[in-house]
């Protein structure tokens, strides 16, 4: 799995660009949210009749990174992998419910969803 398009390298266009994920992270992370359960009630002359009824909550966060090096193309790559341009990189939200795709297959999706490979093919 891969991507290939045309890509930019310090202002030389390579037509043929071989784009391979090679890293991806996992981190969740817990933040407390204040809610609000049932609004304030005011009287007419706009005093408090009663307060606000909030409660904390904590929200689980599920973020990913991806890394990825870029070749010349598939035939560069397959000659010598170590031998890559450079090295991308990215953050994504990770899904993890039943039916989530596997985390590379969410890199992908991350890694075509921005501007610069939303053409590119998968290869």
């Amino acid at each position: 799995m891969a991507l290939q398009g045309k890509y930019n390298y310090k202002g030389l266009d390579i037509s043929e660009a071989y784009v391979k994920v090679d890293t991806v992270n996992y981190n969740s992370f817990y933040k407390e949210e204040t809610v609000e359960k049932t609004a304030a009630k005011y009287n007419e002359d706009g005093s408090i009749k009663s307060a606000a009824v909030t409660e904390q909550q904590w929200v689980e966060t599920n973020s990913g990174s991806w890394s990825a090096k870029v070749y010349k193309d598939k035939a560069a790559r397959d000659a010598n992998p170590t031998n890559f341009i450079t090295v991308v990189s990215g953050n994504m939200v990770m899904a993890k419910n039943a039916g989530a795709k596997n985390p590379v297959v969410q890199a992908y999706v991350a890694v075509k969803a921005m501007d610069e490979y939303k053409d590119y093919t998968d290869v």
